[in-house]
């Protein structure tokens, strides 16, 4: 018998179904927001320097190059635009009108299947492409929450700006070699970790108290006011300011919550970061922010595993259910086309088509002289045969 690889698997009809209707429902909210659909190639040229290099699959072609499996997509965009948007590419941010674009596809990852089982993903998300301000960092916190709302979940979103904790690193001189553990170390609130750190590097004193109370600015917008109590210094208040114009461009921001503590990736991220969660599911549902310079000038979007989302969903069923088994090609277009999930039979006998109804829980057999209940009738039946009867004429 043929399994699927390791870390893949086969997907069945109603998670099939499930997963094509929460792809369906952010596209449509998406699109109402002005992003455009695009797809990229599943097979990329090989590049050392690829921001997941070591999760790539890596492939042989017959030219004797090097090949792999896409494993991200914001690189795959990146090429996107840089072959057919050069100008937006170049950083003309005063001369073009910005890219709103939006995916939705399968990326591959070779990781250990110890750790982490899966290696074969779905992908959905946004980027907003040349330009960068406060706004445009807006429009995607706004797009983030809206998805959450959008399969039915109440969102959380947490705001963070590593920009805020690289200017407390720039302030305490903290050499480049030791920025990572640093930053690590802050981004997952270990103040153990933290104070030794700070004790070998031997920042100002202010600097190193500021960078030590970092973790705790975490929870409602009152934190700004903190924050700018613990670092009173120019470059630090203006990633400060940044924020404070994201936040006032929000009529309810009941359901954001800041965490300036937020360091994770600091050498790729330049700007505000985020990440949306809902009640009772301790993972996050995205995440994203501004990349200004790492792979585009002006860059930010945000990503959705899929199926990370659709654990987080409860016992979601898409598309109509089947109602209705026909031997009655006309009466069952008329239904379908009223919204009706009908199956055609596959027999001609109306006998073996009531046996066939019945293994499958179908409720209601169509034939060409009436529309006939196989269990006891409720008051579905009378609303499926006015619409057989108006579509009839």
């Amino acid at each position: 018998m043929a399994f699927p690889p390791e870390g893949t698997r086969y997907i069945l009809p109603e998670e099939a179904q499930a997963r094509a209707g929460v792809v369906g429902l952010l596209g449509d909210l998406y699109d109402a927001w002005g992003y455009r659909l695009v797809e990229v190639p599943a097979l990329e040229r090989y590049h050392p320097d690829h921001p997941r290099v070591g999760q790539s699959f890596k492939l042989s072609d017959r030219d004797s190059g090097v090949l792999a499996l896409r494993s991200d997509f914001t690189p795959a965009l990146a090429g996107l635009v840089r072959t057919h948007y050069p100008r937006v590419a170049a950083g003309e941010e005063e001369e073009v009108a910005p890219l709103r674009l939006r995916y939705a596809d399968k990326t591959w990852q070779a990781i250990d299947p110890d750790v982490a089982r899966t290696r074969e993903f779905t992908q959905v998300g946004v980027e907003l492409i040349g330009v960068s301000n406060a706004r445009a960092d807006t429009e995607l916190i706004h797009l983030a929450r809206e998805s959450v709302r959008a399969v039915g979940l109440v969102p959380r979103v947490e705001i963070g700006n590593p920009a805020f904790v690289r200017a407390l690193l720039d302030l305490a001189a903290v050499p480049q070699s030791g920025r990572g553990e640093l930053a690590d170390a802050i981004d997952r609130k270990d103040r153990s970790t933290l104070v030794a750190l700070l004790a070998d590097l031997a920042p100002p004193k202010d600097v190193a108290a500021a960078l030590f109370e970092v973790p705790d600015l975490y929870g409602d917008v009152s934190v700004l006011e903190e924050a700018r109590r613990v670092a009173p210094w120019p470059p630090a208040l203006a990633e400060l300011e940044r924020l404070q114009a994201i936040l006032g461009e929000f009529e309810d921001d009941s359901e954001l919550l800041l965490d300036l503590g937020t360091a994770r990736r600091l050498s790729y991220y330049t700007g505000v970061t985020f990440r949306a969660y809902t009640f009772d599911y301790g993972q996050p549902l995205l995440g994203g922010g501004r990349y200004d310079g790492a792979l585009l000038p002006w860059a930010a979007g945000f990503t959705i595993g899929l199926e990370r989302l659709l654990s987080a969903v409860p016992d979601r069923s898409e598309g109509a259910p089947v109602l209705v088994l026909s031997l009655d090609d006309v009466g069952a277009r008329i239904l379908r086309a009223a919204g009706y999930g009908v199956m055609r039979s596959l027999t001609t006998d109306v006998e073996a088509a009531r046996q066939e109804a019945r293994r499958q829980g179908i409720p209601y057999l169509l034939t060409e002289v009436e529309l006939e209940p196989l269990e006891e009738a409720g008051s579905g039946l009378a609303e499926l045969r006015r619409v057989l009867e108006e579509g009839r004429g």
